[in-house]
């Protein structure tokens, strides 16, 4: 049972860092706005994806992921373990196939955004809102790192747990 509860709670951590990088994102726009006025776009661009950012995953963490929902999975595992491991198992495998796929799309728009920023004379205007995207885009692949490690622990101990029942 432990390690259920233990990758439930690191998928609500991972959601929380993620929510705080976007508040550290706005913090980082509010700062050049104020400070740089050479950076506006780039400020406007960071605070934007950052309010966005933690938007979506504050309120995901208190609201939707939340310990409530943690406690009611983990008695679900307790109630029916083998039911429980073979239907998680199923979205285990997705997640990791999302994480594939994810980190591959943001390293394509990372990379094509780097040869766009190094070979093409931009307006200020797109360079500040390339620059504030690729920096996202590499922390959420760092995120999504985490994500899928913790992931595929979670399933070898779903394995191993289905060999001893």
């Amino acid at each position: 049972m432990d390690f259920v509860q233990q990758y439930l709670q690191s998928e609500r951590l991972l959601g929380l860092s993620a929510g705080i990088i976007g508040l550290l994102s706005i913090i980082t726009g509010v700062y050049f706005y104020a400070n740089k006025p050479q950076f506006k776009v780039f400020a406007i661009a960071m605070l934007v994806l950052g309010l966005i950012e933690a938007g979506v995953f504050i309120t995901g963490y208190f609201l939707v992921n939340n310990q409530k929902t943690v406690d009611q999975k983990v008695a679900q595992y307790q109630d029916n373990k083998d039911s429980y491991l073979k239907s998680d198992l199923v979205m285990v495998n997705k997640n990791l196939n999302a994480f594939f796929t994810l980190k591959l799309i943001y390293a394509l728009v990372f990379i094509t955004l780097a040869i766009v920023l190094s070979k093409v004379a931009l307006k200020p205007l797109y360079f500040g809102i390339f620059t504030a995207v690729m920096i996202h885009l590499a922390v959420a692949i760092v995120i999504d790192t985490f994500g899928e490690r913790y992931t595929k622990l979670y399933k070898a101990n779903i394995e191993n747990a289905q060999h001893v029942l």
